[in-house]
């Protein structure tokens, strides 16, 4: 498989926020659709690489550009300003931009017609938010992601997060003198793995000695995330379902019914309020599974079923 870097996007005083296009050669001779993903992280951590293998191993093998985007975190920008613009204008870019570049730099060809997006957690709130736009993709796959934002569970201590200790305020606030950044060079999935045990499923532990993961998990404990990333109060904007029309896309919802980072019961309502407007949906709750499951599932295990079903229903619509 191969991939190339592309800057997508300038912000502050020359900086970029770039997204990574994978593809596999031995599907180059044929025009390619583009999937477009966006990882999770609160918002507040994360990097394109995040995005598990496997993933963009199938569909890369079902004929897709494969491209995973970074995004503006908070809380150095709202969360409406920030990563939700960066991910609409990533997606104009992959439509608009990216074809005429793989063509030029690769020769590969890119039928931007065919354009699915899909997300993890936070990733999954920025994949419905293109829905919305003028020019909506094919699909949109949601893994567990963050949505009806008005909810109370979300200005709530969390139970899932109780043994996140208590830290020294100084020590978590160091995050507000970092400049904005598109990326905090974590992934997940390597920080599961080093030379000495391996590779691990699901979300890691949390470093908290980082102060920016320190800041995200403690205020995720308390009930304060949601408060100090969208900043002006304006909470019925951020939340994807207030979008949901009779034209929205086809789309396809991920959760485990055991999460208690965010409940699975946000992904069966979404689900059923575009089944009442007539829309085509899935979901699949997974049994037993938890926030962030997916992560180390190889595509020959069980756990990879319900993954699979949510890819292959990109595949489908963006054949059509």
């Amino acid at each position: 498989m191969d991939s190339r870097d592309y800057a997508f996007k300038a912000f502050g005083d020359g900086d970029h926020i770039y997204a990574t296009a994978h593809w596999s050669k031995s599907k180059a001779d044929a025009p390619l659709g583009i999937a477009l993903a966006f990882h999770g992280g609160g918002f507040v951590v994360g990097f394109r690489k995040m995005l598990p293998m496997v993933q963009i191993e199938y569909l890369a093998n079902a004929g897709f550009v494969v491209v995973s985007a970074d995004y503006r975190l908070c809380p150095q920008v709202p969360l409406y300003d920030g990563p939700i613009q960066d991910a609409k204008d990533a997606y104009a870019w992959c439509k608009d931009c990216l074809p005429g570049l793989l063509k030029k730099d690769v020769s590969l060809d890119v039928d931007p017609s065919r354009t699915v997006v899909f997300g993890h957690s936070a990733g999954g709130c920025l994949a419905l938010h293109t829905g919305a736009l003028q020019d909506p993709p094919r699909a949109i796959l949601d893994f567990y992601g963050v949505k009806y934002t008005t909810d109370p569970f979300w200005f709530a201590p969390l139970p899932a997060l109780a043994m996140i200790p208590t830290l020294d305020q100084a020590f978590i606030n160091q995050v507000y003198k970092e400049p904005v950044s598109s990326n905090t060079m974590l992934s997940l999935e390597s920080a599961t793995k080093t030379n000495d045990q391996p590779k691990t499923k699901g979300l890691p532990r949390p470093d908290l000695s980082v102060p920016r993961n320190a800041w995200l998990f403690v205020h995720l404990k308390e009930g304060t995330q949601l408060p100090a990333i969208v900043q002006d109060g304006d909470y019925e904007r951020i939340d994807p379902v207030n979008s949901f029309s009779d034209k929205f896309p086809p789309t396809f919802f991920i959760h485990g019914d055991a999460d208690g980072m965010i409940i699975p019961k946000f992904s069966i309502d979404a689900n059923s309020k575009l089944q009442s407007l007539g829309i085509e949906t899935g979901i699949l709750l997974p049994k037993g599974k938890s926030h962030g499951f997916d992560i180390g599932v190889e595509i020959d295990e069980p756990d990879f079923v319900s993954i699979r079903a949510g890819l292959d229903f990109l595949i489908k619509h963006a054949k059509r």
